[in-house]
């Protein structure tokens, strides 16, 4: 028990070294603790994952019911106000098509059912966050292109999460899945978790004044949460969906009560402020830290034709981007600008949570499920970080020229013009020459 706690200490302490190590290095946090997982597991057999037991799965799971409330919470409704554009447009175009390819990739690589390849197409499709963030502070472009960027991880987080669940929920149940079936057994269950979140998120957001005053009070608000995705499960609804529901009610409270309760006595509501957010961000950090070291310790580097299928995907979802970039935004955007978009891609700690989630819930296809998804989350950071890295030195020229021709090429800095040159001195000024046999003299 000693050295598990020496373990757990340690590796939190690593976590925040990784993280300024960025900083220097631009190499995202999540990289050296996966390769640290799986040196402790697969390359020197230190740690197991079936030494976690049950442990295991309960860890997986509070990690899930953070990320999706972190996920609600930084969701912001009034993004979609202006995301109509082209924002909005890469988002769906982009998580479609790589959802639709990466399924079908799966389904031929791995000749698993088509429900299945879908749940590994829709999150490969994921982009994380966590990742692009920080990465985008580094890099030099446009301030739209940030927009776009931030907007879209936001978005794919959500999709990638409903209809993951919704994929699960129903291959969970088995038997051949049809679009209706699949459409009121997913609305029956998602439809009760919702309106669950909604009351439960103005009954909390109502009381949280009150709450405060208790002694420490900032850790209610998680404990609340845990008991949002319990209940939910145990009246018929889904505790996922309505975690997440939950933490958009939360974010979005001051909306929610000047757009839809404006006539009602909704004065009290209250929204999160930064102390308890900041909470938030400490728990998320430890959950982030421990669960990709966990997900290193549970790679099995001895399927190499599993961890070459999820280079293959990771491969293929940057590719794939490409023409969507090159189409759905607009000419004005540079090449170099639209390189970096179809570079930011990584997947992070949903689509990690989601693939261990998989693992525990499909016991015959979810292990290498995940598998799968724990190699395409390792190299998709690996190749985002290192195409972003070339292009921020003006590196990687010929993938803006060849791939988004339609796009205005990178401004060129005007020349300077010439420096005035001085008047000459007296003694730099030619001396007077006499006139020439027959020229006439100067007149006076």
């Amino acid at each position: 028990m000693t050295y598990a706690i020496l373990f757990i200490g340690v590796l939190l302490f690593l976590g925040h070294v990784f993280s300024s190590m960025f900083e220097k290095t631009r190499l995202p946090d999540v990289l050296p603790l996966m390769i640290l997982g799986i040196l402790m597991g697969p390359v020197l057999h230190v740690v197991s994952p079936d030494a976690f037991g049950e442990a295991g799965q309960i860890f997986t799971t509070l990690a899930l019911i953070v990320v999706l409330f972190k996920s609600g919470l930084e969701f912001r409704i009034l993004s979609l106000r202006g995301a109509v554009g082209q924002g909005l447009l890469l988002t769906t175009v982009c998580f479609v098509l790589i959802t639709a390819v990466i399924a079908c990739l799966t389904e031929w690589t791995l000749g698993i059912p088509q429900t299945y390849a879908l749940i590994i197409g829709s999150i490969v499709a994921d982009n994380s966050t966590a990742i692009i963030t920080p990465m985008l502070a580094k890099l030099k472009v446009a301030k739209t292109t940030k927009t776009i960027l931030f907007l879209e991880a936001n978005l794919t987080g959500v999709y990638s999460i409903v209809l993951a669940l919704a994929l699960l929920s129903a291959a969970s149940r088995g038997g051949t899945v049809s679009a209706g079936m699949l459409a009121a057994d997913v609305g029956k269950s998602f439809g009760i978790g919702i309106l669950f979140a909604l009351a439960a998120g103005l009954f909390w957001m109502g009381i949280l004044n009150r709450v405060r005053r208790l002694e420490n009070a900032v850790s209610l608000t998680f404990a609340f949460v845990l008991l949002v995705y319990s209940v939910s499960g145990l009246i018929g609804g889904d505790g996922a969906i309505a975690t997440l529901a939950f933490g958009v009610v939360a974010g979005n409270i001051r909306l929610i009560k000047r757009l839809w309760l404006p006539k009602l006595d909704y004065e009290r509501l209250m929204s999160l402020n930064a102390g308890e957010k900041d909470f938030f961000d400490e728990i998320e950090f430890i959950f982030k830290t421990l669960f990709f070291v966990y997900m290193g310790i549970c790679i099995r580097l001895g399927r190499i034709d599993l961890l070459a299928i999820g280079f293959m995907l990771a491969l293929a979802k940057l590719i794939f981007r490409a023409p969507v970039v090159n189409y759905c935004i607009s000419k004005k955007i540079t090449r170099a600008d639209c390189s970096v978009i179809m570079a930011m891609c990584p997947n992070g700690l949903v689509s990690a949570v989601l693939a261990a989630m998989i693992a525990s819930q499909l016991p015959q296809e979810g292990a290498v499920i995940q598998d799968v998804i724990y190699a395409v989350i390792f190299f998709s950071v690996v190749l985002s970080n290192l195409m972003s890295f070339r292009i921020e030195k003006g590196g990687l020229k010929w993938v803006g020229k060849a791939l988004f021709y339609r796009h205005a090429q990178e401004e060129q800095p005007a020349a300077e013009p010439e420096a005035a040159l001085p008047a000459p001195t007296e003694a730099q000024q030619p001396a007077p020459q006499a006139p020439a046999e027959g020229d006439s003299a100067p007149k006076a």
